[in-house]
């Protein structure tokens, strides 16, 4: 399985955690012609409307070194419920049919996978730009409330000044090779976001957070995606 490159870029704060949701199943694709890719998936949602509370978000990978994705889609399910009916639906909706008929000469599969919620913060629906954070961590238990440290400093101090998440990834990926865990921060436009990645220092925060973590995570990657589209 190829390496993943994508974004968490959905919303969760008007839910709770819990066992029953919410969560994301992202579909990451290689294709040479976008614009094709956005008309089959505007197709699909007029012919095939998502259940409710179901969102979908088309991103596009800008930097994500030699990783073969292009776009990733990121549905956001607040449920159980919400899932199976969605997954029920691509038998049942006839648009789906159409979709993989117009999908298939234009791009190919490169992963998909389930992750979970464990924190988050901000509006994401106003976020444009991500950046991406994968690690492989040994110690949840450490590693967690080390990261709410340096998120709690990092999104008042302008680091991190939109949306903000860590997920935890299940099904569909290999933890050695794709890390067990996704930290994500949004931006609301790209000049906000490269603001920011020219800051040469790293905050007093990021340093303590490096401090805490270094001896019970590994760091697999740094990725950054733009919104294309958004289907609620």
């Amino acid at each position: 399985m190829k390496k993943i490159t994508f974004l968490i870029a959905i919303l969760f704060a008007s839910y709770s955690f819990s066992a029953d949701g919410p969560f994301l199943g992202f579909f990451g694709i290689k294709t040479d012609n976008p614009a094709a890719v956005v008309a089959a998936t505007d197709a699909l949602n007029k012919d095939c409307k998502n259940p409710e509370g179901v969102t979908v978000t088309l991103v596009a990978e800008a930097f994500n070194g030699s990783e073969p994705t292009t776009h990733t889609y990121l549905v956001g399910f607040p449920n159980n419920a919400a899932y199976v009916e969605w997954n029920n639906q691509i038998a049942s909706c006839a648009g789906w049919a159409k979709y993989f008929e117009a999908m298939n000469p234009i791009s190919e599969e490169t992963v998909s996978a389930l992750a979970f919620p464990l924190a988050g913060g901000g509006d994401a629906s106003k976020d444009t730009v991500f950046v991406n954070f994968f690690a492989n961590v040994s110690r949840p238990d450490k590693f967690f409330p080390a990261y709410e440290d340096l998120m709690e400093v990092a999104s008042t101090d302008g680091s991190c000044p939109g949306s903000w998440g860590l997920f935890a990834i299940g099904p569909g990926v290999t933890p050695d090779q794709f890390g067990t865990h996704i930290a994500y921060c949004g931006y609301p436009d790209l000049a906000t976001y490269m603001e920011q990645a020219q800051v040469r220092v790293p905050t007093k925060a990021f340093q303590r957070f490096i401090r805490k973590t270094f001896r019970i995570s590994e760091n697999k990657g740094v990725t950054n995606s733009f919104v294309v589209k958004r289907y609620d």
